[in-house]
């Protein structure tokens, strides 16, 4: 069970994003330098993002991104499957149309991934930005980086 590249760069530009949580909207080289994310992926997950209502894209001189909710409304649920669609840990857990049947019909191992998918989503659904001890991960001197960067 693996989320994708594109949903975990998606998640660490919402991260970043929160972090600064409104004290200046955050340019896009700005996120791609902070997370290690590459420019143009970036551009695309960002896009992404702004039409699942995730990001409030700013445009002009003092453009960049906000958060288009309050932290504690995003959870990581939502940005995963806004990249990736929704949620299946494994083809046990999919329609029979989408996946390699059985030769019985059903997985044999389906309730028990089915059970798992549960509790990871649950789980997906109920840590949200807000939750998050961004002291220990960025410095203040981040997001004064970045103000001081928008006004110079």
């Amino acid at each position: 069970m693996k989320i994708t590249n594109t949903a975990g760069y998606a998640l660490h530009a919402m991260l970043y994003v929160a972090f600064i949580n409104g004290r200046h909207s955050v340019t896009i080289d700005q996120i791609s330098e902070a997370e290690g994310i590459p420019r143009e992926y970036l551009a695309k997950i960002l896009g992404d993002l702004g039409r699942a209502d995730l990001l409030n894209p700013r445009r002009g001189r003092d453009g960049g991104y906000l958060l288009a909710r309050q932290r504690n409304k995003i959870t990581f649920l939502n940005i995963i499957e806004t990249m990736d669609g929704p949620f299946n840990p494994t083809m046990c857990t999919k329609p029979e149309d989408n996946r390699f049947g059985h030769r019985k019909g059903e997985c044999p191992a389906s309730a028990f991934f089915a059970s798992m998918k549960r509790w990871i989503v649950k789980d997906l659904g109920s840590m949200n930005l807000a939750d998050i001890p961004y002291e220990k991960f960025y410095s203040s001197s981040t997001a004064k980086a970045g103000a001081n960067r928008k006004k110079g």
